[in-house]
């Protein structure tokens, strides 16, 4: 967990959860099912983007031991922190 938030802060420069939906949890693997749409910033760009993750969370003895996110546009979220905004060009 802690090099997974290490990432996230190398790559965020903001990461707001705007809205969670517990979708399902079975007890007997301790695995729960969240959609969560998120709004970041990239923090080599300055570019925000609004989208929702799927996540697999698997908890055992009350810690959790697995996270699996799920993107719908994984191609977006690359685009945002690797190219910056176009700049607009004004004609004098």
């Amino acid at each position: 967990m802690e090099r997974f938030f290490l990432a996230m802060s190398r790559t965020w420069e903001s990461c707001e959860m705007l809205e969670q939906d517990f979708l399902a949890s079975d007890d007997a693997t301790g695995t729960i099912v969240v959609l969560t749409h998120v709004r970041v910033r990239a923090r080599a760009t300055g570019r925000e983007l609004e989208f929702p993750i799927v996540q697999t969370i698997a908890i055992r003895n009350e810690l959790i031991t697995e996270i699996h996110p799920f993107y719908w546009d994984t191609a977006a979220i690359a685009d945002i922190c690797a190219n910056p905004a176009p700049t607009q060009h004004q004609s004098h």
